[in-house]
């Protein structure tokens, strides 16, 4: 769950017999692969607007629009086809697809030099990305997928128009990107949901224990490394302590329900033994 406990899935598809070493040789020896895996690639992930669409304009005094909780469009209408292409636009505009700068994506600049701030240049995310004209494969065989709008992120239309909501995709062409992914995934559902301030609350009371209690050896000496130690100790016990807990991770200890979900079953390895 993210840090205010809203639930989202990270999804990692890997397809059965798609190594990419095994993608990239073919790719080099087979140009009419190559032109079909472009084709495929430029047809599942879309970072350009529908042609022929309009910016999302809220209607004055209306509610913001929530789309994954609008209906459906019928797809018996006779213009659905301009009307679906209409609703993925606004889709995008309502769901966070589309980058808007704030205040987080500036926070490592100090504050004395945030009026110098070019938001395009000084972006920690690299956004927007290059305006590319079409997918295709550089020199290095890397995929460029087509761009024509830097500010929006990659995704599925079938997936944003059934789901209605933020439906990030990238794709993993190559074994360091897969493993990038991995690490992202990884640290972003286990890292420790801690606001700086009690980071450093807790780092503060671990000192004032020790300076009220100070550690000596057999000579009257203050034990200067079993002190580091302790001090160590106690701020790692409060960090833990503090740690916040999301709703879902409340309910499902309280249920006696898992916490992890697989569709196979995996061999453990202790890295110790290894």
């Amino acid at each position: 769950a993210q840090v205010r406990g809203s639930l989202h899935p990270h999804l990692l598809i890997w397809i059965d017999g798609a190594s990419p070493l095994d993608m990239k040789e073919q790719i080099n020896s087979d140009p009419e692969f190559k032109q079909k895996l472009t084709a495929w690639y430029d047809d599942i992930i879309c970072q350009s607007f529908p042609k022929d669409t309009v910016p999302y304009v809220a209607t004055e005094g209306a509610p913001k629009q929530l789309p994954v909780l609008s209906r459906p469009l019928d797809p018996n209408s006779p213009d659905y086809e301009q009307k679906r292409d209409q609703r993925h636009r606004d889709l995008c505009e309502n769901t966070g697809l589309v980058h808007g700068h704030n205040a987080t994506c500036f926070k490592h600049i100090p504050h004395h030099i945030h009026s110098l701030v070019d938001p395009d240049n000084d972006f920690r995310f690299e956004l927007p990305h290059p305006l590319v004209a079409e997918t295709h494969f550089d020199d290095e065989d890397d995929l460029v997928i087509r761009c024509e709008n830097g500010h929006l992120n990659g995704h599925n239309p079938t997936a944003t128009l059934c789901l209605g909501c933020n439906t990030d995709l990238k794709q993993t062409a190559s074994g360091s990107v897969a493993m990038a992914m991995v690490e992202y995934m990884a640290n972003y559902t286990i890292k420790l949901q801690l606001d700086t301030a009690v980071v450093f609350s807790a780092l503060c009371a671990s000192i004032k224990t020790l300076q009220n209690k100070s550690l000596q050896d057999a000579d009257g000496q203050i034990d200067n490394s079993e002190m580091t130690r302790l001090m160590m100790v106690k701020t790692a016990n409060s960090l833990v302590g503090k740690r916040e807990l999301t709703g879902q991770q409340t309910a499902s200890l309280l249920l006696g329900r898992k916490n992890n979900y697989t569709s196979d079953e995996y061999q453990e390895h202790w890295w110790y033994s290894m």
